[in-house]
């Protein structure tokens, strides 16, 4: 693995062969697939997660004793809290509040740009901000498509369909925990979960209201809850997932770009390994073109372990990289 170090691009010729390198497999790729974290987003007044100044440490340093790492408001057992459950119910609210005033960066542009240009097949992002969605990337799992007979509009899956993959949810709506309706996350619920109390959910409330009326016994009524996927939690529409990401492997992509991501999660730790096998395996064409290549922008530097993953690293701003 190459590196190139932004805050230091000296004028060696090995330097400039590595950033041509570089541009060349961007511009001749034509099967591109790119892996993004939250570093991507900070630009936009986000916070990522890990970094000294990131949402973790803010966490831990404003609930010092409840928190003892600020990964505790994302991990699926904090439900087993109450105390914990009105932490994570009052930061959802605030961090709601703080992606809907956000904007997109100018990596969210390049990788539309990317869409734009017919060379990206899919990006997998571990972003809750739908800042992807934002910028015109589809994140939906199905096509609504007519019925040429009835004239009916169904949902279909279509793998070619979704362009922006939401790994861990997003924060546009929230979800029933028994029922699974959804709702828009507008400002009143956000108002409701900054009071630290979980709101109730309609549809629970509605069913609730008839069983009462016909004389039925009451059952569990569900509450509202951010439509994102912690730790120790599946994503529901996991098996979807797989099954883009298996498809997306079948088509041969030429060039790997990951972005803003610390390599931590195992899920996204191991899909990235898959990827770069298979663009470092592809067609002698692509190769020598200039693509097949796997690059890695972060502002620190990779964990130990990935110097075969990855042709180049730029350690850097995503923005200025980009």
């Amino acid at each position: 693995m190459k590196h190139i170090r932004l805050n230091d691009l000296s004028s060696s010729s090995e330097t400039k062969e590595n950033l041509e390198s570089v541009q060349r497999a961007v511009l001749n790729s034509q099967r591109c697939i790119v892996i993004t974290g939250a570093g991507i987003s900070v630009s936009s007044g986000i916070p990522d997660f890990r970094s000294p100044d990131g949402l973790f440490q803010q966490l831990k340093q404003r609930y010092p004793q409840s928190v003892a790492s600020g990964r505790d408001l994302f991990d699926a057992t904090l439900f087993n809290d109450r105390d914990m459950v009105g932490l994570f119910y009052n930061f959802m609210g605030e961090l709601r509040d703080l992606v809907s005033q956000a904007s997109c960066t100018p990596t969210h542009k390049f990788i539309k740009r990317l869409d734009e240009q017919g060379k990206l097949l899919r990006c997998y992002t571990q972003n809750i901000d739908s800042l992807e969605k934002r910028i015109g990337l589809e994140t939906a799992f199905q096509k609504p498509v007519e019925n040429a007979e009835s004239g009916a509009t169904q949902a279909v899956l279509d793998k070619t369909f979704t362009k922006a993959v939401q790994l861990h949810g997003d924060l546009e709506n929230v979800v029933c925990t028994i029922c699974f309706t959804k709702y828009p996350f507008t400002e009143q619920l956000a108002e409701e979960f900054r009071e630290g109390a979980p709101p109730p959910c309609p549809h629970c409330k509605e069913i609730e209201t008839l069983r009462d009326l016909v004389g039925k016994r009451s059952i569990a009524a569900g509450v509202l809850r951010p439509d994102i996927v912690l730790y120790n939690e599946c994503h529901p529409q996991g098996d979807v997932i797989g099954a883009l990401s298996e498809f997306d492997l079948r088509r041969r992509p030429d060039l790997l770009i990951v972005i803003g991501t610390s390599l931590k999660i195992p899920g996204v730790k191991r899909m990235v390994k898959e990827m770069s096998r298979c663009v470092q395996s592809c067609t002698m064409r692509a190769k020598r073109a200039g693509a097949g290549k796997a690059i890695f922008i972060n502002r620190d530097d990779p964990p130990k372990g990935w110097d075969s993953v990855f042709d180049f690293f730029i350690a850097g701003d995503s923005d200025d990289a980009v």
